[in-house]
């Protein structure tokens, strides 16, 4: 409508110099997308929500094995939809430069926990076994055994020799004695000549290992103690740290999500889930890990020794998130 003077409607270098884009700012374009999205897969967990109270209902009532199944299965389409749901909340939280917590800047203190608590393999090392305290154990004994074989040995000697006191030559008793007599001579010569000896010397040894295994008990056992209490301090300070990080506004790590999702999963699953997350992360403390990529770091080079300490705890962690099924 015009009233008789120019508006800036009326206005053509206005109206191109302001004139309004059709296309809306790629970055806002782009969060919206990433907005329908969670709304999409929120309206499908919904949907699998729904199907899950129905067919419990149905379960409850006494319904097939069939629907059992289908509804682990739905369960577990559920916790995917659920991890994907964050996932993409995460990518949007980034989008508007939402901070990262660092996981692994965990101070001095909490490394110092790490160092003592990863002592516990190698001290446990310098410890004999209870099989090796066993085999000592019978070499001992085994001595024991030689001088009561001796003792025996003499007794039937003195037997023996009473017999032949008692009988004449020509007796068939005479002759089986005068034969045990030979054979008692020998055996009892092989105990004195090598099988005590040898058994003395076994047992010597022995209770010398013993000994030196209770003087290593003595000086180990209180370090093992340390490095267990350790290990259980860390747990804790490692678990509270990430249940905060949880908790906050922050975004964690992109290691952490690729191993452990962006969240716990419900039910009972969610102990093994914080429990392994605290693991994971005691594992990138101790042997300082800082690949924000990998959460265990790359693997075992060519020629590694995979025995160590490093590479049996990545083994049990990796089979650990496995369990997980994430």
């Amino acid at each position: 409508m015009s009233h008789g003077y120019a508006t800036y409607g009326d206005d053509p270098e206005f109206t191109q110099e302001y004139e309004v884009p059709d296309v809306a700012d790629p970055t806002r374009r782009d969060l919206d997308e990433l907005f329908a999205a969670v709304d999409g897969l929120r309206e499908a967990d919904d949907r699998l929500g729904q199907d899950v109270a129905d067919l419990t209902e149905r379960l409850e009532s006494g319904s097939a094995q069939g629907q059992q199944d289908r509804l682990d299965q739905l369960g577990r389409q559920l916790e995917r939809l659920q991890q994907q749901v964050r996932v993409l909340e995460r990518a949007v939280r980034v989008s508007d430069g939402v901070p990262q917590v660092n996981l692994d800047d965990v101070g001095t203190e909490t490394r110092a926990l790490a160092a003592e608590a990863a002592r516990w393999d190698d001290l446990h090392k310098e410890l004999v076994t209870k099989e090796q305290r066993a085999r000592y154990a019978e070499e001992i004994a085994h001595l024991d055994a030689v001088r009561a074989a001796l003792s025996r040995c003499d007794a039937d000697l003195r037997e023996v020799i009473g017999v032949l006191a008692a009988t004449d030559r020509s007796s068939r008793a005479r002759g089986d004695a005068e034969s045990s007599l030979r054979a008692l001579t020998t055996r009892r010569r092989t105990l004195l000549d090598e099988e005590i000896p040898a058994a003395t010397s076994a047992a010597d040894q022995a209770r010398l290992a013993l000994r030196e295994a209770d003087a290593v008990e003595a000086r180990v056992v209180p370090q093992l103690e340390r490095a267990e209490r350790a290990w259980h301090d860390l747990q804790v300070r490692l678990r509270t740290r990430i249940t905060d990080a949880l908790g906050s506004n922050a975004l964690l790590p992109t290691w952490f999500g690729h191993a452990l999702g962006v969240a716990p999963p419900s039910g009972t699953s969610g102990d093994a889930w914080i429990r392994t997350a605290a693991s994971v992360l005691a594992y990138r403390v101790t042997f300082g890990v800082t690949d924000q990529a990998l959460p265990l770091g790359p693997p075992a080079g060519e020629g590694a020794d995979t025995t160590e300490r490093r590479w049996t705890w990545r083994a049990r962690l990796e089979s650990e998130l496995d369990d997980l099924a994430l």
